[in-house]
Order: C-alpha cells, then sequence, then structure tokens
C-alpha cells in the first residue's frame, strides 16, 4: 500500500465524523449532501498526492474540504432548493449515542444548529465548522487564508450572527 492510500485510509477513518459535519454545514438536501461528501473525498484524494507534511494534516484535510464545499455551493447555487429548512430539520443526521432518545435529541439540536448556520454567509459557516471542529485560530487562519486576529474578530462575529438567527428565528 502507497503512503497516499495510507493517507486517504487514515482520513477516512480519523475524519469521517467532522466531513459529514462539514457536509451538513454546507449542504441541507441529502442527495447534494452524498455529492458533496463525494466530492470532498475525491478532492483530498487528489490533493493528498501533493502533501508533503509542511503542515498538519488535519488542518490539510479541512483546507481541502472546505474548498471543495465552496466549489460545490457556486455550482449548485442556481439550482432551486427543494427542501425547506423546516422539512430538512425533521430529518435529522444519525448521531451514534448509548440510547436511542439521546441520539435523537443530539440529532434535534445538531439539526437546528445547522438550520440556522445555513442563514448564515458562507464564511462565518465556515470559520464556526472549523471552530467546532477544534481548530486553533492559528489552524483556522491556514484553512481561510485570513490573519490570526482577523479570524478572532470575524469568529466572533460569526457566533453572535448564529445567536441572533437561533433567538430571532426560534430555530
Amino acid at each position: 500500500m502507497t503512503k497516499r492510500e495510507q493517507l486517504f485510509e487514515q482520513t477516512i477513518r480519523d475524519y469521517k465524523q467532522s466531513l459529514a459535519r462539514i457536509v451538513a454545514t454546507y449542504e441541507l438536501q441529502p442527495a447534494l449532501q452524498e455529492e458533496l461528501h463525494q466530492e470532498i473525498l475525491l478532492a483530498i484524494w487528489k490533493a493528498l498526492e501533493t502533501f508533503r507534511g509542511d503542515s498538519n494534516l488535519h488542518t490539510f484535510i479541512y483546507r481541502v474540504a472546505h474548498n471543495q464545499a465552496i466549489n460545490h455551493l457556486s455550482k449548485h447555487a442556481r439550482l432551486p432548493r427543494h427542501e425547506s429548512l423546516d422539512e430538512r430539520a425533521e430529518k435529522p443526521a444519525p448521531i451514534k449515542n448509548s440510547s436511542p432518545e439521546l441520539a435523537a435529541m443530539e440529532n434535534q439540536k445538531m439539526q437546528l444548529v445547522f438550520n440556522a448556520m445555513h442563514r448564515l454567509p458562507v464564511l462565518q459557516r465556515q470559520l464556526l465548522t472549523l471552530s467546532l471542529e477544534g481548530l486553533s485560530y492559528k489552524e483556522l487562519s491556514e484553512v481561510t487564508g485570513l490573519t490570526e486576529s482577523n479570524v478572532g474578530v470575524r469568529l466572533n462575529r460569526a457566533k453572535q450572527a448564529l445567536k441572533d438567527v437561533m433567538e430571532n428565528h426560534h430555530v
């Protein structure tokens, strides 16, 4: 097995949940979520050929995933959306948990946050998602191309915007 194949398998194993959350942040429709997920995996596979280890693997993976997600959004920007946010909220993405009741509650909470995030501009979604994945300001800066101080300011604005959407739209 080549190093690239090993890195790809490790990526799928280690970043499966993170990539699923990134996909859900950018796309509401299940069919387009699957399409985006496949696009991200293909982009990661292609990008791993150029990965030399100069940056952290998880920063590299997130950068590729978010760039692909932005490309996906531009490609589908003119397509009509057939599913409302409320309809999507009724179909939460599965989360593994100790009981079906806890899983359902967690799914509902996460779906409310995803629905609210979809009302925000792309950069705010990106910063919030990466922040939730545990990336530092430095890593956020590497992924987005913003300075660390600008990341801090924009992330705080994104958090406030998310709070406002959730409060004002009863999401």
